[in-house]
């Protein structure tokens, strides 16, 4: 047994009965031996990179669950961005010249420190955020020696630092920390308290924070700044999004790249709410026996919180949702003594909440209201179309934004006034931009829509019927690939051409493809509108367009990329590319 081993072995026999708090500056004794703990802000710049996306796993531990096989193969997938992100701090700063090897942690010290049940109860204080990652959380680098003496050899830790993630904290913070689980180049860790929030120095603001839930729920991540840091934030996002995957682009623009349209509101905005519950763990009951109902909890060794209020859902869904967490207490209490419905239970549920205008078709009269069925019909009203749709498929979360979205890209189709005749809506779902935009070509104009969703097609064809528009004359909506849009024999026989067209993109978190792209390329349209919910696809999607052109006499120029804040007091931003084809 090696030297690791058997301080490994020893370590957990007495490590669940040891309570190893490190302070700052401070000596302290652990079985009989001295340490002194040193938080540091680093400086080093990164000259390699590691030989894999995935993460190591130690064979002892292979059966325990992994990074998802997205995260492995996918570059623009969370972890993977991380993986980068921390490659931009050790970059960042100059004088340690860290690199992946200095951060590494080892497979004994991944293994310690896997599981709750045993792991050492570790605490750090002073430890100062550096850096803040594209999902909100902070960075900060602190030596191993502040907390694995007792575990592994000195000589495996001289001169060795680890990277720790540290939710709800920002630029700036001094933080006490719990450290949590350990992967390859980073390690998890639970904030306990900010030491300097009183501070007029930094950006952190605690007053402003309105829910009392926002230290432990996961959903919001910035209502300790003011909402002109959450922009300064998210317009960062997208310049890193684009320095990231299209480095060419970047290089060429200034400050002004990724500019952020405010939201009007920046509470009460949320139109959809999905709390959950899970009834299979006691820990996730309060002393009343009541489950919790509500959100993850921002520590990953914790369930869910329970939640009967969101400040950042709208008034309708708040007056529904104690009327809706007390039905499914009453419903959980009475079927306890039935096995066989605590079974299927066992597991719980996620409740759906949406925000609906509801209309009195006598009066005309409307109110909003809260429909909570999977299968409720949803009728929203942005100005001045109307849209229904079933509560499970999607549709923008904040309607108040959706006009400034739509304005500027009317700005944008009519800056180059009659130049375009058609509107080609890929990943439509049931309709927004198409019908939205409808009046904004020539009568004799078309806009044709294509989705995936047979049930969102069905509505996009009922809600341009609803609108007053001539189907499929005026406009027309087909179930397919948006991959296969320009070859698809419905499309081909509708007579549009790309010399006279628009192209809406709107797809999934996941972006588009490579194949799509050169069939847009050789589509070739005039305006290339691309609409994204994750900047870092739609930046790589947008270098692989560029990459595309390179190999063809055709160019695009991108003639602006902006951000819109869809969901504020979050890290969420969507952004807008805008691609004019060049004459």
């Amino acid at each position: 047994m090696t030297l690791v081993s058997r301080k490994l072995l020893g370590f957990r026999r007495i490590g669940g009965n040891i309570r190893f708090q490190c302070i700052l500056g401070r000596s302290f004794s652990t079985f009989n031996k001295t340490f002194n703990s040193q938080a540091v802000q680093v400086v080093g710049n990164q000259r390699s990179f590691p030989t894999s996306n995935s993460h190591r796993v130690p064979k002892t531990i292979k059966k325990y669950p992994k990074r998802s096989k997205r995260d492995s193969t996918d570059k623009t997938s969370r972890e993977n961005i991380l993986l980068l992100e921390i490659n931009e701090l050790l970059n960042e700063y100059t004088g340690l010249n860290l690199t992946f090897d200095s951060i590494r942690n080892i497979d004994g010290l991944i293994e310690t420190f896997l599981h709750s049940w045993n792991r050492p109860n570790v605490e750090l204080n002073d430890v100062d955020i550096i850096f803040q990652t594209s999902e909100g959380d902070g960075l900060a680098i602190v030596p191993k020696s502040a907390y694995t003496t007792e575990i592994m050899d000195k000589s495996l830790i001289d001169d060795k630092y680890t990277v720790v993630k540290v939710p709800k904290s920002i630029v700036g913070d001094k933080v006490k920390v719990k450290i949590l689980r350990h992967y390859e180049l980073y390690a998890e860790a639970n904030l306990i308290k900010v030491l300097n929030s009183r501070s007029s120095d930094g950006n952190r603001k605690d007053e402003l924070v309105i829910c009392d839930k926002f230290s432990t729920c996961s959903g919001c991540q910035f209502q300790m700044i003011n909402y002109e840091e959450q922009l300064k934030f998210k317009k960062s996002v997208i310049q890193r999004a684009y320095k990231l995957f299209f480095p060419k682009l970047f290089s060429t623009y200034n400050e002004d790249f990724g500019n952020i349209i405010e939201s009007p509101m920046q509470y009460a905005y949320r139109t959809k709410l999905t709390p959950h519950y899970e009834i299979s763990s006691n820990k996730n009951k309060d002393k009343n026996g009541n489950i919790n109902i509500g959100f993850n909890h921002v520590n990953p060794t914790k369930l869910t919180i329970d939640v009967d209020y969101c400040p950042i859902a709208s008034p309708a869904i708040n007056r529904a949702l104690p009327h809706v967490r007390a039905n499914v207490q009453s419903k959980v209490k009475e079927t306890q003594e039935d096995l066989n419905i605590k079974k299927r239970l066992s597991k719980g549920a996620t409740l759906l909440l949406r925000d609906s205008i509801r209309i009195n078709h006598l009066t005309g009269e409307h109110e909003r209201v809260c429909l909570t069925k999977y299968n409720n019909i949803i009728t929203e009203k942005i100005g001045d179309f109307v849209f229904q749709f079933p509560a499970s498929e999607f549709f923008q979360n904040n309607n108040s934004i959706l006009p400034h979205v739509l304005d500027y890209i009317r700005f944008q189709i009519n800056k180059k006034q009659n130049s375009y005749k058609y509107i080609v809506d890929t990943y439509c779902g049931s309709g927004f931009f198409g019908i939205s935009l409808s009046k904004d070509i020539p009568e004799d104009g078309k806009v044709f829509g294509i989705e995936v969703s047979k049930l969102s097609i069905e509505h996009a064809i009922h809600n341009a019927k609803l609108n007053g528009l001539s189907v499929p004359e005026k406009i027309q909506f087909i179930e397919g690939n948006a991959n296969a849009i320009f070859t698809n024999k419905d499309f081909v026989n509708s007579g549009i051409i790309g010399d006279d067209s628009i192209v809406i993109i709107d797809p999934s978190r996941k972006g588009s493809n490579r194949k799509f792209m050169q069939q847009l390329l050789e589509f070739k349209p005039k305006l290339i509108i691309y609409v994204s919910c994750n900047v870092f696809t739609q930046a790589r999607d947008l270098a692989d367009f560029d990459d595309i052109q390179a190999e063809h006499n055709i160019r695009y120029k991108i003639q602006d990329i902006i951000g819109f804040d869809f969901f504020p007091q979050t890290k969420h931003v969507e952004s807008i590319a805008i691609l004019e084809l060049e004459e």
